[in-house]
């Protein structure tokens, strides 16, 4: 019964929502009957991992060189990928503003990424789309090639690797070295005027 209500009463009722159900179940009864020195402990185990994470942040920011540059294939399937993060974000903010923001409504125009990029990476899109895939504005190409070439720099100098791997909050840790990276004299221009929505929806986060 429990579960049923907690699926809208519908009596037949998905695995999906029933695995769901399930983890709310079980996150009230935790909540419930666990003390307040468990939540305590949560607390405190979580800002220590705040911590760890803005120094090891720290030692990233500062040994990132972005010397790292994507080749037409890599540049084809950051825009291809680019549209179908686009499409997620919509799907959780359901927000047309961010929509707007996200995707573009009509032919892309050539893209600029410091110098020059031909319109190949659009062209690879209409090649293989059959309908369901979009085309992601200027600001969503162009930040998450940045965010590419951070990771793959991360990905590929062992220190950094290393540090990521063993980090103990790693979405934290990736999400603040994007931050530091991005915010930058050099890079500024990637946001400005197009992280948030007009509904207040941050989309810089959201991407990352």
């Amino acid at each position: 019964m429990w579960l049923r209500q907690l699926s809208g009463t519908n009596y037949y009722i998905s695995m999906r929502q029933l695995a769901e159900s399930d983890r709310k179940i079980k996150a009230v009864s935790l909540l419930k009957f666990a003390s307040m020195s468990d939540v305590d402990c949560a607390a405190s185990e979580q800002a220590e991992s705040a911590a760890a994470a803005s120094s090891d942040c720290d030692v990233a920011d500062d040994a990132i060189t972005f010397h790292v540059e994507p080749s037409t294939s890599d540049e084809n399937i950051v825009y291809y990928v680019s549209g179908a993060m686009a499409q997620s974000v919509i799907a959780k903010t359901r927000c047309d503003s961010c929509k707007e923001a996200l995707i573009s409504q009509n032919q892309l125009l050539e893209l600029q990424v410091e110098e020059e990029l031909d319109t190949r990476a659009s062209q690879f899109l209409d090649s293989v789309n059959r309908g369901g895939l979009v085309k992601p504005t200027q600001f969503v190409f162009e930040f998450t090639l940045h965010c590419w070439r951070v990771f793959e720099e991360l990905r590929t100098t062992d220190e950094l690797l290393c540090q990521l791997l063993q980090s103990q909050n790693q979405r934290l840790l990736v999400c603040r070295i994007m931050d530091r990276t991005t915010y930058t004299n050099d890079y500024m221009h990637l946001l400005f005027g197009s992280n948030m929505c007009t509904a207040g929806h941050e989309l810089q986060n959201h991407i990352v």
